[in-house]
């Protein structure tokens, strides 16, 4: 199968390399674009480079666009034609499906937005994805597919993606900043930061899958571990005496407030 992407950076990477990784493609069966063809040349390996968005549209059944929001229209709609028979998968945060219909003024395109995350790279991703499109059936199933090799599939309506995209997406930046301070906390103590960046890293990671598969709740996790007169109700009560809870929240009340 022959997959395009329509801008290179962090997110396209990631997806391919998941898919490459979940070996659902081969690099020889990816056709890329990017505002610098030189650097995308120099950096992209075992993959064709194309100039131009049409000579991706024109090689492949299905391509991702991982251009910034604001760029997606002036990209877009001077490849119409050439999109016609793709999938078009969007990945621009904040674009629907109701504006790619604006932007292809009724010509029957077939296009699914959705927000992955960066942990799709190994396969532990999340992608959110938009109930509303134009897929017949069997072209949804083929990309639920294609989306489950790197990770898990949410399917949520248009009001309420993009809040479930912004603890998704975001939520690994956030994820990282525990980690490293987690991490440096250990350092602190005589741990070398490698060594405390892998254990905390692994503990999160298996927190989370614990959660998942025994469907735990979050509050009744902390229960289980703190302890009366342990160690952990001693780290537990201090981060809710600086408000953590409350902190982590306000990440999320950040983003909204600038819609």
């Amino acid at each position: 199968m022959k997959i395009g992407f329509i801008g290179f950076g962090h997110m396209a990477t990631a997806i391919f390399n998941g898919l490459v990784n979940a070996n659902f493609v081969e690099p020889r069966e990816v056709y890329a674009c990017a505002s610098d063809y030189e650097k995308l040349k120099e950096r992209a390996s075992g993959i064709h480079v194309c100039k131009t968005a049409t000579e991706v549209a024109q090689e492949v059944g299905i391509v991702f666009v991982c251009v910034k929001p604001n760029q997606v229209e002036e990209v877009i709609k001077p490849i119409r034609n050439d999109l016609r028979g793709c999938i078009l998968i969007s990945v621009a945060f904040g674009l629907d499906f109701d504006k790619y219909e604006e932007i292809f003024e009724g010509s029957g395109i077939k296009h699914i937005s959705i927000i992955p995350n960066t942990p799709c790279e190994v396969c532990q991703g999340i992608t959110i994805i938009e109930s509303k499109h134009n897929l017949s059936d069997p072209e949804f199933e083929l990309v639920k597919g294609l989306l489950k090799k790197i990770g898990e599939i949410e399917l949520l309506t248009s009001d309420k993606m993009w809040l479930a995209g912004e603890v998704s997406s975001c939520g690994p930046a956030f994820a990282a900043m525990f980690i490293e301070a987690l991490g440096d906390a250990g350092a602190k103590y005589g741990l070398d930061r490698e060594t405390a960046y892998r254990i905390v890293s692994q503990m999160v990671a298996g927190t989370g899958r614990l959660q998942i598969e025994m469907e735990k709740d979050p509050g009744h996790m902390v229960t289980e571990v703190a302890t009366p007169g342990g160690v952990t109700i001693k780290g537990v009560t201090a981060l809710r005496e600086a408000n953590f809870h409350d902190i982590v929240g306000l990440a999320i009340d950040a983003i909204e407030s600038q819609k």
